[in-house]
């Protein structure tokens, strides 16, 4: 196996074993995976598809809409129900390319929309997944309030988003990872 392709392979195992821990450290160092998969300039996807060109697609659920002229939420945020396997069942389902999965958008708080890419760059760039950084910005320090007030099972609110994203890219990734392992015989 090339070393490119080991290094996808590996990071996918990683991935894995990291969005499947309730452990806050071992979970914020899923943000690095993800981003050197898709975000980096250039991603390590990128890299290993060039040989099989497969269309990668990531399938989210869709959250349906709160009614207009209703209260408005302060903090709005989708966690599992992003994910299809843990959704509801009855949620509708979108299939989405790398672009707009990471424009897909994942929270609300105040006036703010959080997208896919906001939270796993805050998580690796601001909450130490990658540097431990601040803020920066008005709108991730708004982030950043929530991520230290606001928790769900247990875990700050974005770093638990971070599971839900984990799995969808570990699902849409999964015809590539068997198209190497195929390419290999394994």
């Amino acid at each position: 196996m090339e070393q490119v392709e080991t290094l996808f392979i590996r990071t996918l195992d990683d991935l894995e074993r990291r969005v499947s821990t309730p452990d806050a450290y071992e979970l914020l160092g899923a943000s690095a995976l993800i981003r050197k998969l898709l975000l980096d300039d250039h991603p390590l996807t990128d890299q290993v598809n060039r040989e099989f060109q497969l269309k990668v697609r990531f399938t989210v659920a869709e959250p349906i809409p709160l009614p207009l002229g209703g209260p408005q939420p302060v903090i709005e945020t989708i966690q599992d129900g992003l994910d299809p396997s843990t959704a509801p069942p009855w949620l509708p389902r979108k299939t989405l390319n790398r672009d707009q999965f990471m424009a897909y958008p994942l929270a609300k708080v105040a006036s703010h929309t959080y997208t896919v890419r906001e939270v796993v760059l805050f998580e690796a760039n601001v909450m130490g997944g990658v540097h431990a950084g601040s803020p920066g910005s008005e709108k991730r320090e708004a982030l950043h309030r929530i991520e230290t007030t606001f928790y769900v099972g247990g875990l700050p609110s974005s770093l638990r988003q971070l599971q839900a994203i984990g799995r969808v890219v570990l699902v849409a990734l999964a015809p590539l990872r068997a198209a190497i392992m195929a390419k290999h015989g394994a």
